[in-house]
């Protein structure tokens, strides 16, 4: 399951969704598809069923928009904005306290 990283807050409003990162001190600015991804994992607990919302009334290949919708999420994981809680966190070596 994906979830937002400990130090991301973020807000949703009419025209997309606005991330920061407090530890980096970075704003992430989502227009309103990828605001719409952020909330399925955010509200829904994951994107289940996505592919077929966003793609079948717009005529596209279902299997094609799930696959940008995952390469969009691996973005925000290798990127630390969201946590897999599903992998094992990986060992920080050298470091005894967080």
């Amino acid at each position: 399951m994906l979830t937002p990283a400990g130090h991301i807050h973020h807000a949703t409003g009419p025209q997309g969704t606005a991330v920061l990162d407090v530890r980096r001190g970075r704003w992430l600015m989502l227009d309103a598809d990828a605001s719409r991804i952020w909330r399925a994992v955010t509200v829904r607990g994951g994107t289940a069923g996505l592919a077929d919302e966003i793609a079948v009334p717009t005529g596209q290949d279902p299997q094609k928009v799930g696959g940008r919708i995952t390469a969009f999420l691996d973005e925000l994981v290798a990127a630390g904005v969201l946590i897999d809680t599903a992998r094992p966190r990986r060992a920080q070596r050298g470091r005894w306290h967080r």
